[in-house]
């Protein structure tokens, strides 16, 4: 018995017949809709976190640790004469490196407005950087306002201490931090900012405690107590394994003193945590999908059953038992593909949308608990977030990796072919003269 002949009985078995009711067969499309709904899930799940980790990777790199990251000494740089060295440093290493640089100073303040108070990441930095680095322009988000100090003791704040302290663009409010005297007294200073922006990451997590101020006015108000003056460097390739060059580079030509950082140094935990999270994530789909594809076993074990009386014609005319075996391996497998032919586009058109069915989610939901409450507790609602956005992205950037989809694809059909085996050498190993006594 040729394969070919193997693969034409398998299609015979496969095929719908309407002149008879066949329960095996209707077991085959029960088991191949099962694969294609768990296909469905494990897709949207690869999709949305192989975007969530690179969006939020992305934002990190580009809007807080930079692709290379060069710390000063302290109380090195400390008056105007200084700065006029740190930037001819920087600009002979932006040269060096063919890279863009960034100098800003980041310390911590208290910020206060009306009574309210909160911490404050306070970054001083060039009044164009809203427009020269491509992850300000590409990830920063006006809310209100503009991206701009229009005067010295503008400042541009995140929303989510906007929020907090309840500021508006046109408002004001004061950052308060400590210097040390020559005689060891903390001595607080303060500043009052006039608030020219909102601004937004997408991801509140970076940029809830934003207050950036212009180089100067940052430079004069954080001390050497509470704050760092770095040398950010943006290359066009923070993923190669060029960015390694570029460290050295830096590593080198800068005093001694500066401590050199990549992107990867710096938040290796959070990386390594979203990886290792992804790969749970895919690891449960995946268990999904496996028993799924189990109930192609209990489907053709059955399919097995039904069609024993021709098994035995079929042996007793010639064929083999590895010709069997080998067509009802290729029912499994048809099975499977027939999973896969519904459950890939499905499953991508639900990652491509996935935003969409968030929001509808999350406006349905909102919806109804809006009426209970309104109807039964009758105080005031709060909004459900499917997915909050102080640990996960506003809008989920959807980014398909077609290797990936190719790996679920082969993945399946072997899960399909594994656990069509045992059936299939049962079905081989059927004797045709036990069968037809019986008959």
């Amino acid at each position: 018995m040729t394969f070919k002949a193997s693969f034409l009985y398998a299609l015979r078995i496969v095929k719908p017949n309407h002149t008879s009711s066949s329960n095996g067969r209707k077991s085959l499309f029960g088991a191949a809709f099962g694969i294609a709904l768990s296909l469905v899930p494990l897709i949207v799940v690869l999709v949305v976190a192989e975007g969530m980790i690179e969006g939020i990777t992305e934002r990190m790199i580009g809007l807080s640790s930079y692709h290379v990251q060069a710390v000063a000494p302290p109380y090195v740089f400390e008056n105007d004469s200084d700065l006029d060295e740190l930037h001819e440093l920087a600009a002979s290493l932006e040269v060096l490196i063919a890279g863009r640089i960034f100098i800003e100073r980041q310390g911590t303040a208290l910020a206060s407005s009306g009574g309210i108070r909160s911490g404050a990441l306070v970054r001083a930095v060039p009044p164009d950087i809203f427009k020269t680095n491509k992850a300000f322009e590409t990830y920063v988000e006006v809310v209100e306002g503009e991206a701009a100090f229009p005067t010295e003791k503008s400042a541009v704040i995140g929303k989510g201490i906007a929020d907090k302290l309840g500021l508006k663009s046109g408002d004001t409010f004061r950052l308060i931090t400590a210097r040390t005297s020559a005689h060891g007294k903390i001595i607080p200073k303060m500043l009052t900012c006039t608030v020219s922006g909102i601004v937004s990451s997408g991801y509140q997590e970076i940029d809830s405690l934003w207050v950036f101020l212009p180089f100067k006015t940052g430079f004069g108000f954080l001390t050497d107590g509470s704050s760092e003056i770095k040398i950010g460097i943006e290359t066009d390739f923070p993923f190669s394994d060029r960015l390694q060059d570029a460290y050295r580079s830096a590593a080198s030509f800068l005093p001694a003193g500066f401590r050199v950082y990549r992107w990867s140094d710096i938040n290796t935990a959070q990386y390594e945590n979203y990886a290792s999270t992804k790969i749970l994530l895919i690891l449960i789909m995946f268990l999904i999908v496996l028993i799924a594809s189990v109930n192609v076993s209990s489907a053709l074990i059955m399919v097995v059953m039904e069609w024993k009386k021709e098994i035995a014609v079929l042996k007793s005319m010639g064929a083999s038992s590895s010709g069997i075996a080998a067509a009802f391996l290729c029912v499994g497998m048809l099975t499977g593909a027939s999973g896969l032919v519904i459950g890939l586009p499905l499953g991508l058109a639900a990652a491509v949308k996935c935003n969409e069915i968030i929001r509808f989610g999350e406006n349905t939901v909102n919806f109804i608990l809006k009426l209970w409450y309104l109807i039964c507790e009758g105080n005031k609602y709060v909004p459900v977030h499917l997915l909050d956005p102080a640990y996960y992205l506003q809008t989920v950037p959807v980014h398909i990796t077609f290797s990936e989809i190719f790996a679920i694809a082969a993945g399946t059909l072997l899960l399909s072919a594994a656990v069509s085996v045992f059936p299939a050498l049962r079905a081989g190993k059927e004797r045709p003269l036990d069968i037809l006594r019986k008959t």
